[in-house]
């Protein structure tokens, strides 16, 4: 284990209206679920997970959890993110609840709720998730960690969360855009609750260059047929090119209104092929990457100051350097 001057917790949360924005939409997706006693009740055949997706936030979360729910022996829940542990989010909804999200005649069951690795917002998430699914295998997607803060960025502007000026935001010590990315702070405690055979980390620059060798390696991971692919390997889900996009923003404002939240409360839960067809139409997967904001090279310097003693930690636990990366030696 290294030394605690690598993963020291940041302080407390100071105030950030951007993620408390997206954590209450988090939280207000299921309501409805807290209306109704019936969408709590036990259910046949309900059982807890033995695979969860810990994060990270804008790192191929969504299209990894797709790709995992094809195999035949793989039930991914829908919808994907349930946010369970965290107690400030859908803890109240009940063990019943979240057991009835999967399915016990599958080998594998899974979701994927990249509010687990929100330190310092959330804390508490791996103790409970090592009471109630210890023998779970927990896969933690990471992207590099500037990339991952300028796509946070543009989610967060488009979906209409975030309205400060981004410099002087990025240059605040403590934000969350950049505790998200600081992986292996965010990883200390499931290496204090779980063994070290139940984490994987899987970037997403691997997900995308390499895309049939990482799911053979995921598949493995979970316990399944690594051999099993699928045409459908080739969709690429949410991708940020959409976020500045006139249709992304339209869409981010319709779902804000009445009528139309039980759409997004409800999107999740469609069948495969509806959801592609919105996807294809919100986030236009066959349109070319946007644009990132350019950041000064005073604020790279010091973003990759602040990721110096971590990225090294993170590459030597997965066992290898990861492609793709900017020099954080």
């Amino acid at each position: 284990m290294p030394d605690t001057d690598t993963h020291t917790l940041p302080p407390p949360l100071l105030p950030d209206p951007a993620d408390e924005a997206m954590c209450a939409r988090a939280r207000e997706r299921y309501s409805a679920d807290r209306k109704s006693a019936r969408r709590r009740r036990p259910k046949a055949h309900a059982a807890m997970p033995n695979l969860i997706i810990i994060g990270g936030l804008k790192c191929g979360t969504t299209s990894i959890h797709h790709y995992l729910g094809l195999h035949p022996e793989i039930q991914m829940s829908k919808p994907k993110e349930l946010n369970f542990f965290v107690t400030e989010l859908n803890w109240d909804l009940g063990l019943d609840w979240y057991a009835s999200r999967f399915d016990e005649r599958f080998k594998v069951r899974g979701e994927s709720s990249p509010h687990y690795t929100n330190l310092p917002r959330y804390g508490g998430v791996a103790e409970r998730i090592r009471t109630h699914c210890p023998d779970a295998k927990l896969l933690y997607m990471v992207r590099d960690p500037i990339k991952r803060i300028l796509s946070h960025w543009m989610h967060a502007t488009g979906a209409g969360y975030e309205t400060r000026d981004m410099l002087t935001v990025l240059n605040e010590p403590e934000t969350q855009y950049v505790n998200r990315s600081r992986y292996w702070m965010q990883l200390q405690p499931y290496l204090e609750h779980f063994d070290r055979s139940q984490i994987e980390v899987i970037t997403q620059e691997e997900l995308q260059s390499d895309r049939d060798t990482t799911m053979r390696k995921a598949f493995a991971y979970a316990g399944v047929d690594e051999n099993f692919s699928s045409e459908q390997f080739d969709r690429q889900w949410e991708k940020s090119a959409a976020k500045s996009g006139d249709k992304y923003q339209l869409m981010e404002k319709l779902i804000k209104l009445p009528g139309f939240r039980s759409f997004d409360r409800n999107f999740d839960r469609l069948p495969e092929r509806m959801r592609w067809v919105v996807e294809k139409v919100v986030h236009d997967p066959d349109k070319p990457s946007a644009p990132k904001p350019v950041l000064p090279d005073d604020l790279v310097a010091t973003l990759k100051t602040r990721f110096a003693a971590e990225v090294p930690e993170l590459q030597k636990f997965a066992g290898r350097e990861f492609a793709g990366w900017n020099d954080y030696s």
